[in-house]
């Protein structure tokens, strides 16, 4: 099981900031599903369904929760519509407030670049 444990601030060392990428590489890995191809490799590991617990103060939470379903349906858009489409591009705008959001709220790092 990935715990996600927003109730510490945490030193970002680089074993922590490696462990934050890949719960969040196995997040995405289950919101697309294990054979969807994205520009990173996700089935690395071909275990089950990802087990996850996230814990933290409220508003930590709701900020990753709501910059990680951001990052969903823009991926989603830039592989149906394209990278300069007008939906897309409106959705990124939205994403990258919540992710500077989510920063500025934890100072814990956006894992996920464009």
């Amino acid at each position: 099981m990935f715990t996600i444990n927003l109730t510490r601030k945490h030193v970002l060392k680089e074993s922590f900031v490696k462990a934050w990428g890949a719960w969040n590489k196995a997040l995405l890995k289950y919101i697309y599903g294990k054979d969807t191809p994205v520009v990173a490799n996700l089935n690395e590991d071909e275990s089950g369904g990802p087990e996850f617990s996230i814990t933290g103060e409220y508003e930590d939470v709701k900020a990753y929760a709501h910059a990680l379903k951001l990052e969903a349906t823009y991926l989603r858009s830039y592989i149906e519509n394209g990278k300069e489409d007008e939906r897309t591009q409106s959705i990124k705008t939205e994403l990258d407030q919540a992710s500077s959001q989510f920063v500025k709220q934890t100072g814990l790092p956006w894992p996920f670049k464009d």
